[in-house]
């Protein structure tokens, strides 16, 4: 089965979020904070968490689209052909990130024990359930378990949507009660609002994939001014939203209910600079930021520990320079994390083939039954 071409824009979105998580990161270095307190150019660090909404909404197309056109090309749907993709594809990276943090903790440079690898490695740190402990250098695998818990939930889904399967009771059950559980055991900061957002954003990003750009025609002449409009919500500094509140508990109030303009907003802002032949579709689609783009999940992982507190007394220089040294060793480890997913993709191939020799070979199309 090979793979869907890739929409290069898309890369070049990825990079535009990951700038926007180095921008909030570097504020934990303490004079990169001074200089944000007393420049304009400090509104930079508060859109890391709207980067790594771009990242779900981004995750839910790219993946929805893969799965489409699986089902249009075989008539079917291997759920175990699809965990096996994303697990090369998600776990070898982070475990080679949390053994790397492991020996460092052990090793006593760094604050990190086995309950921090665990918390990680489980993909719980989205939420407070007893026993999780995700201090700084696993604390932005929230955004990954939140992926993991869509994945997860996504066959069951897209069974009943795009296949009209029923799917099974409890494999179905298990997969919800694990994307549940940031809505029963929340963190303060993302909020049932945030949790609410993340998966509002990959099931849109399945819309958006079963309507693939049908929507741009329609728009017409109101395509640049809903893009506009897109972007003002998007890009809007949090500190002018709080700006409304006579107090802290009303101003983080403000906040959470204006993140929910994210729903409509981010999806709107993506699909219409994929229009084919804008000005920003040629330049998302630049070569250079593709493939930049195509690194970008082991670039996130690795930021967090040169954004640590170990590093945090650095000058602005160094700090620099050694974000460009991880950014270099995330690019080296590129095309071992490329063959990884080939080899997924081939195990995937290789599922499928033999669910469809297999007796009952009917199930390959169910993902609930797979």
């Amino acid at each position: 089965m090979p793979a869907p071409k890739r929409l290069d824009y898309l890369d070049g979105w990825r990079v535009a979020a990951i700038l926007m998580v180095f921008a909030d990161h570097f504020s934990m270095n303490h004079a990169i904070a001074a200089f944000y307190e007393k420049s304009p150019l400090g509104v930079v660090a508060q859109y890391g968490e709207t980067g790594v909404f771009i990242f779900f909404f981004i995750s839910g197309y790219v993946v929805s689209l893969g799965c489409l056109k699986e089902a249009e090309r075989t008539g079917g749907f291997s759920a175990r052909a699809f965990y096996i993709r994303r697990f090369f594809r998600i776990v070898p990276p982070l475990m080679l990130y949390l053994t790397a943090l492991l020996a460092l903790g052990l090793g006593g440079a760094i604050e990190f024990g086995w309950d921090d690898f665990l918390s990680g490695a489980l993909y719980l740190c989205n939420s407070t359930a007893p026993g999780v402990a995700c201090k700084w250098y696993v604390g932005h695998t929230w955004s990954l378990a939140f992926e993991t818990q869509f994945y997860w939930l996504f066959p069951a889904v897209f069974s009943w949507l795009a296949l009209g399967k029923t799917p099974r009771l409890w494999p179905a059950s298990a997969a919800l009660a694990f994307a549940a559980v940031p809505f029963v055991f929340t963190i303060w900061w993302i909020g049932k609002i945030g949790c609410l957002i993340a998966y509002s954003l990959f099931f849109l990003g399945y819309l958006a994939a079963r309507r693939a750009g049908a929507g741009w025609p329609r728009l017409g002449g109101w395509r640049y001014p809903a893009l506009a409009g897109a972007a003002l919500i998007v890009f809007m500094p949090r500190s002018v939203v709080a700006s409304f509140g006579a107090d802290e508990e009303m101003k983080g109030a403000l906040i959470a209910w204006y993140r929910l303009a994210y729903i409509g907003a981010i999806p709107t802002l993506v699909l219409l600079t994929g229009a084919p032949g804008t000005i920003l579709h040629g330049l998302l689609s630049n070569g250079v930021l593709a493939w930049l783009g195509r690194a970008s999940y082991s670039v996130y992982l690795w930021q967090q520990l040169c954004n640590g507190p170990v590093f945090n007394d650095l000058d602005v220089l160094p700090q620099f320079a050694l974000m460009g040294a991880m950014l270099l060793f995330c690019l080296c480890l590129f095309p071992l994390e490329q063959r990884l997913v080939g080899f997924g993709r081939a195990a995937a191939r290789r599922r499928s083939a033999e669910g469809a020799q297999a007796p009952g070979a009917e199930l390959a199309a169910n993902p609930a039954a797979c």
